[in-house]
């Protein structure tokens, strides 16, 4: 089974055991699983090691499998999909989950992303496509910016109405007041981000959240290079 199985089992099962719900008491319920993922290289190792094919090699490295495999093992039935969308994979998982809550898909859901890294060939590319930092730092608003840094990791949140978290007494970590999700188009590359597009999507989640940009004291941002 690809490590980002494994681990993805484990984190999701952390976050639904952190927000005080057991597996016995979310069967049956419709509750969704939203995971950003990439392909770990997890493939090539077992084509390098020249291991037989089995009757369970596909489900232990496709992605879908991932998410659907914890609904089938927890029995809940609100949607579960993977997301790829390269580095906004998580973000854009836990903007499909509140959609999801939102439209009423599923009344709670699972949201993150998990990512790990067992073979060179991924940061290889990388590197020869130029997009890689060669000091290993991002130094994302210097205009010393090189490069972004690969990591690994894996995290997820339970996702709830505010009103059914507060009637359930659940305890409560944040509000997500809004999100929105777009496309760059045609930028300068394939890969270079559209600071347009950027400071449109910026402004769709500004509008839906009911709030001025001016009001913000924290924001985390992607550590690109451009």
């Amino acid at each position: 089974m690809d490590p980002q199985q494994r681990l993805l089992m484990m984190y999701v099962w952390k976050a639904i055991e952190d927000a005080g719900y057991s597996a016995k008491r979310i069967a049956g319920t419709k509750t969704g699983i939203f995971t950003g993922t990439l392909g770990s290289g997890y493939q090539t190792l077992i084509n390098k090691a020249g291991l037989p094919v089995e009757g369970y090699t596909m489900t232990g490295i496709v992605p879908s499998v991932g998410p659907n495999r914890m609904s089938y093992f927890l029995d809940i039935h609100g949607p579960s999909e993977p997301v790829e969308t390269a580095c906004s994979s998580s973000l854009v998982a836990i903007h499909r989950a509140v959609k999801a809550i939102e439209t009423g898909d599923c009344d709670m859901a699972v949201a993150g992303g998990v990512n790990t890294i067992v073979t060179p060939e991924g940061h290889i590319g990388f590197q020869k496509a130029g997009m890689l930092s060669e000091d290993g730092r991002c130094k994302t608003f210097s205009d010393q910016a090189d490069g972004y840094v690969r990591g690994e990791g894996a995290g997820m949140i339970v996702l709830k109405k505010l009103s059914e978290a507060e009637h359930d007494r659940d305890h409560i970590y944040g509000l997500i007041r809004g999100t929105a999700e777009n496309h760059g188009g045609r930028s300068a590359s394939l890969t270079a981000p559209n600071p347009q597009a950027q400071t449109d999507v910026l402004k769709s989640a500004y509008q839906k959240a009911g709030i001025h940009p001016s009001t913000i004291t924290y924001i985390e941002a992607h550590g690109t290079r451009h």
